[in-house]
């Protein structure tokens, strides 16, 4: 069966929204196999307090674009798994910053070995040269809609 007949959609972004839905779907599948306490939203989370120093909830909400309350309920199981602390900011007694701990980066980690071997196993079914200019055509795509 061929994309367009399985997906019932003719543009690319109908098309991309049905790929990332089941890459989301195989991830979340692949975690409760492998026993990581974690829901995608989370995964994000975890992955953006990795690369970034000092957040607070307010700047989170705007990197993943949620309302504060939604970002906070994910910040909440976090913080019940231990996996994220809030710390008061030394020079802004009423800031809270959000820090990735010791076993957040454990399960961090675990996480992501889950997530590169679906890529790996996504970009063996297509060529090499396929997939660099997939990932090209996606850039492009993304700074176009981001400007």
């Amino acid at each position: 069966m061929s994309l367009h007949q399985k997906l019932y959609c003719e543009t690319t972004g109908c098309r991309m929204a049905y790929v990332v839905k089941e890459m989301v779907r195989s991830l979340k599948s692949r975690f409760q196999e492998e026993d990581i306490d974690l829901t995608i939203e989370q995964f994000f989370i975890l992955n953006i307090l990795d690369n970034e120093d000092g957040l607070i909830l307010q700047e989170l909400a705007e990197i993943v674009d949620r309302d504060k309350s939604a970002v906070l309920r994910h910040i909440d199981g976090l913080e019940q798994h231990h996996f994220v602390t809030r710390v008061q900011d030394e020079s802004d007694k009423r800031r809270k910053i959000l820090l990735i701990t010791k076993p957040g980066l454990k399960v961090l980690e675990k996480a992501r070995a889950v997530d590169q071997q679906l890529d790996r196993e996504i970009n063996a079914e297509i060529q090499n040269i396929e997939t660099k200019e997939f990932e090209d055509a996606l850039a492009n795509m993304y700074n176009f809609l981001s400007d």
